[in-house]
């Protein structure tokens, strides 16, 4: 009996804490705020491109990824797979054409070199919502 409260507590524990990282990407869309300048921009691209990843189900190579399917379920549908995805190439494309605009193409390509490999699941979910949410994709 006690083996089934600790297994049915752990799932709403879960599904409490997707439900937050959901809440808190929304709020930081809501927000208002977004990427100006360009290393922002591509800063954004790198947020997106190492959650999209993080989603791939077969992260491992073993047909087993980071997330619970569950989890992932009750997240914005903005944050799940394919549209992170799209998100990451959009920033990226943006990056591209602002440093290019601003003629320092060079730049962007030493950025895309030298880009960080976030660790998702070691970073402090709620900010990692938030970062994606302040990132988020500007509606069309």
């Amino acid at each position: 009996m006690r083996k089934m409260i600790a297994s049915t507590l752990c799932a709403a524990l879960v599904l409490t804490h997707g439900a937050a990282w959901a809440k808190t990407y929304e709020e930081a869309a809501a927000s208002g705020v977004s990427p100006v300048t360009a290393d922002e921009i591509l800063q954004c691209s790198f947020y997106w491109d190492a959650w999209a990843r993080s989603l791939n189900p077969d992260f491992y190579g073993e047909g087993k990824g980071i997330w619970d399917p569950g989890f992932i379920a009750k997240l914005n549908p903005a944050v799940q797979l394919p549209a992170a995805a799209e998100t990451a190439k959009y920033w990226s494309e943006r990056a591209k054409a602002k440093f290019k605009e601003q003629g320092k193409s060079k730049a962007y390509e030493e950025g895309m070199k030298n880009a960080p490999d976030y660790d998702v699941q070691a970073l402090d979910e709620r900010k990692f919502m938030e970062l994606l949410g302040k990132c988020a994709r500007p509606a069309k």
